[in-house]
């Protein structure tokens, strides 16, 4: 039987936006704990069914995967204690809190600058100064490598001709010439691709699978990033 999101996961959401308190949580508890185990189980059919075709997320458990619901409240002016959605991340190398390039899901309200009611994807966000330059310098070393990879009929379907990123420069990194023909491909802040999806989508009997297939097209990219960042 192939694996499904819960029937419960949107309107749960719904009703969370509207009560991000801990005494409506604490009363719909047994909802939320039983969403979260179906997409613990999605997350792991996914693992199993990636692990193949991509050997960076091989012997990866739900586990490490999913994140929390509890926001982290320390350093923000938000107190709202709750996301608003529900989530899972499948990183090289198997810890989630480093910046590495993976593949990530996340089901429910708009949040983090996503859009819709699910958003799916590949790539690097948020890379650090050294990390950042390591990517700039394989995009410039290997830009024909690099286009292929962002031309391919698969990506084009799935992600178009953009990065999901939360800065772009208006001029040219330092080191690198402003007339170099591709330039425009070293201002990116992060090298995300996103892909979106509703909310029929996200219920239907075929959703398992237009995941593993729209992960699919990111692989190239996770794969060049990868190797950028010395993790394959």
């Amino acid at each position: 039987m192939t694996p499904k999101v819960h029937p419960d996961t949107f309107q749960f959401f719904d009703e969370l936006v509207a009560n991000n308190n801990r005494d409506w949580f604490n009363d719909n508890k047994l909802r939320w704990t039983t969403i979260r185990d179906c997409f613990m189980e999605f997350t792991q059919a996914l693992i199993e069914a990636m692990a193949p075709f991509d050997p960076a997320v091989e012997g990866l458990s739900a586990k490490q995967c999913v994140y929390r619901i509890h926001r982290d409240l320390r350093f923000s002016p938000d107190k709202r204690p709750y996301k608003t959605h529900i989530a899972c991340f499948l990183p090289f190398g198997g810890d989630r809190t480093k910046c590495v390039p993976g593949y990530y899901l996340q089901i429910g309200q708009e949040d983090y600058g996503l859009q819709g009611n699910c958003s799916m994807g590949g790539g690097v966000y948020m890379p650090d100064s050294k990390q950042l330059a390591a990517i700039r310098q394989e995009i410039f070393y290997c830009t024909d490598e690099f286009k292929t990879i962002l031309q391919s009929p698969e990506y084009v379907r799935y992600y178009g001709n953009r990065f999901f990123t939360t800065k772009k420069l208006s001029r040219p990194p330092k080191g690198y010439p402003a007339d170099w023909p591709d330039i425009d491909l070293l201002k990116y802040r992060d090298y995300c691709c996103m892909h979106e999806e509703s909310r029929t989508s996200v219920l239907s009997d075929t959703f398992f699978n237009q995941v593993v297939d729209i992960w699919k097209a990111a692989q190239p990219l996770n794969r060049f990033i990868g190797r950028a960042l010395d993790l394959v």
